[in-house]
């Protein structure tokens, strides 16, 4: 009697199963070609069975297409993580780690794999080695009488030690880049500078400036801070608290651009520096939110800053990844435009001109603060081929060289190739008449 029962029982569950299997399937081409926001790219469409050359499509891209269009491919991990996140308060994400007092740090990803690791000291050959590379960079510079800066950005948990996990290793009191800072200032004459032990005593300050702009506001609309204002006051974070915990805020920014420019400004101190009463700043607190801006993270904040600059930016951006000013002919001969990331700013109402070699540490935040001193402000994307900037610089006609570099992207930048690129041999461009900026 009990047989036709298991039969039935059996019966459901295949069906189940083959419904689970199917399901996901079935949507393969459904809104294909969309937005992966845990991925930051669009899916993979359906590839072509037969191709234009008569070849026949790969299995890997056939998988790309279904790993990228499965159905359920991205509600299932967003469920994953509201459940995880609401029941447990973990956040499902590689990428992060959950520190104290609501602040996530910078963890494991594709492209910094070892990021939750603590960093062994630096071994003095490797010291040397990069050493050698900058000062040949810094001599080049040096021999047409321009001045060359490195500057380094250090990695939030160095800023904040105390709020890192607990359940990880604290990484040495000096990073990486501290280190090879050290080395240049004692065994070269490059001009090299760290900012972590500045922004550490920076960040102390802040937390005045903080509460302050929130007690002015707050008493403008007649209104108390609230708990939660009072205690990120009391942080004075210069970095995010969770959004895009790899980058500082736009506090953290701002002070960032004044030790770069107190760097500058040791080599002509007329330069016009922005103080802080040059800006209208806004504080206020915003909730976490990920995955596509859908998801708020309950309990979890960011304290955000605005800048706006009183007198309004005279410099307008006239450069991204391509300059209508440089001849495209003179460009291909230096075989410039090969990939990464080019800015150019333009103010008629300055001279000079300031050359970055950096990452988004700049072009994301400080850019035009520095357009407001110099007649041209450029920014090149690390890594990058130097061999090739040689010509193109020489065309801009530069008055000042920063290479600036964050703690994260250590062993990314191409050190190790500048001692020989810049001692090649290079094309030399025509500059046009008539080409704005330069000295």
């Amino acid at each position: 009697m009990k047989r036709p029962r298991a039969k039935t029982e059996q019966l459901v569950l295949l069906l189940i199963s083959l419904a689970v299997i199917a399901l996901p399937a079935t949507m393969l081409f459904h809104d294909t070609g969309r937005y992966l926001p845990g991925d930051n790219r669009m899916a993979a469409s359906f590839p072509k069975l037969v191709k234009d050359d008569g070849g026949l499509a790969t299995r890997s891209e056939l998988e790309g297409f279904i790993d990228d269009n499965i159905g359920f491919r991205t509600a299932a991990p967003m469920l994953d993580t509201r459940v995880m996140y609401t029941l447990f308060g973990k956040v499902l994400d590689n990428a992060q780690l959950a520190g104290k007092d609501g602040n996530f740090f910078a963890g494991d990803d594709r492209r910094f794999p070892t990021r939750r690791a603590p960093y062994p000291p630096v071994a003095e050959e490797e010291l040397a080695e990069n050493g050698r590379n900058i000062e040949a960079a810094s001599d080049y510079f040096k021999s047409k009488d321009i001045p060359f800066m490195f500057i380094t950005i250090p990695d939030k948990e160095e800023v904040y030690p105390d709020l890192y996990p607990g359940s990880f290793l604290k990484r040495p009191e000096q990073g990486r880049l501290a280190q090879q800072v050290e080395w240049l200032r004692a065994n070269t004459d490059v001009d090299a500078f760290d900012m972590t032990q500045a922004l550490r005593e920076r960040a102390s300050a802040a937390e005045g400036t903080t509460q302050a702009l929130r007690e002015g506001a707050s008493a403008a609309d007649g209104m108390t801070p609230t708990p939660r204002d009072r205690a990120s006051s009391a942080n004075g974070m210069l970095w995010y608290e969770t959004k895009d915990n790899a980058h500082w805020n736009y506090m953290g920014a701002w002070y960032g651009y004044l030790e770069i420019m107190e760097r500058i400004s040791a080599y002509d101190p007329d330069l016009k520096v922005l103080s802080l009463d040059d800006f209208d700043v806004a504080v206020h607190t915003e909730p976490y939110v990920s995955w596509d801006e859908k998801f708020i993270f309950r309990g979890l904040y960011n304290t955000v800053y605005t800048f706006d600059y009183k007198p309004g930016f005279s410099c307008e951006q006239i450069g991204n990844r391509t300059d209508p000013w440089m001849p495209q002919d003179q460009l291909d001969i230096a075989g410039f435009q090969q990939g990464g990331k080019f800015f150019h700013f333009h103010n008629d109402a300055e001279d000079g001109a300031l050359v970055f070699f950096g990452d988004s540490y700049i072009y994301q935040f400080l850019l035009p603060y520095f357009s407001e001193s110099f007649g041209d402000v450029y920014l090149f994307h690390l890594p990058t081929n130097y061999r090739i900037m040689k010509p193109i610089l020489d065309m801009i006609g530069v008055d000042y060289v920063v290479l600036e570099m964050v703690e994260r992207t250590w062993g990314t930048t191409n050190l190790h190739l500048m001692a020989e690129e810049f001692a090649a041999e290079a094309p030399a461009l025509i500059r046009p008449e008539g080409y704005p900026g330069g000295s």
